[in-house]
């Protein structure tokens, strides 16, 4: 879990373009809630809280396929919070997009190597909103290979996950509403 933590704070917690390592040791394990993880990231430049989940339940016909994750963060240094992230767990065909379903919400998500987000920050507030209310989270995707995966998310555990992350970064006022 060390691995992953470290890779989501080298590629998603730092500036666009900012190619610096980030400490591991700076991560602290917020808690566990049922199928949902909270963390957050604290620096002198910044701060960085995230939660997050591994698929119930993972489909398709590749022969390997590494860890899969379902993240969602908060940067509040940059007023950016609710951030989708989907790390696939193999690199993505290029120019594909990803089939995200949360309750009635449906979004096409980009992918960039074996990551996928959202297209807006409105689009991640409504998929928040949704998750907030959810039983589960359906995501598709395709290899590069061109191997269609089915992955689904437990939301057991999201929204107290979510509130340990709130109170850390401060979400700003509606996100239960």
């Amino acid at each position: 879990m060390k691995k992953f933590l470290l890779l989501f704070l080298m590629l998603f917690s730092v500036p666009c373009g900012a190619q610096n390592l980030i400490d591991a040791k700076k991560v602290d394990h917020v808690g566990v809630f049922d199928d949902w993880n909270a963390y957050i990231f604290k620096d002198k430049k910044e701060k960085v809280c995230f939660v997050s989940s591994m698929p119930l339940k993972s489909t398709g016909e590749y022969t390997r396929r590494g860890d899969v994750f379902l993240i969602v963060s908060h940067r509040p240094d940059e007023q950016m919070f609710d951030v989708l992230t989907v790390v696939a767990g193999y690199t993505y065909m290029p120019r594909s997009e990803v089939q995200f379903r949360v309750g009635n919400v449906k979004a096409n998500l980009f992918t960039s190597e074996d990551t996928a987000w959202a297209k807006n920050l409105k689009t991640d507030e409504e998929i928040a909103r949704a998750m907030n209310k959810a039983v589960r989270v359906t995501v598709r995707g395709i290899t590069i290979e061109g191997v269609e995966t089915y992955d689904v998310f437990s939301m057991k555990g999201f929204n107290n996950a979510m509130e340990a992350i709130n109170r850390l970064c401060r979400q700003p006022v509606g996100f239960n509403e």
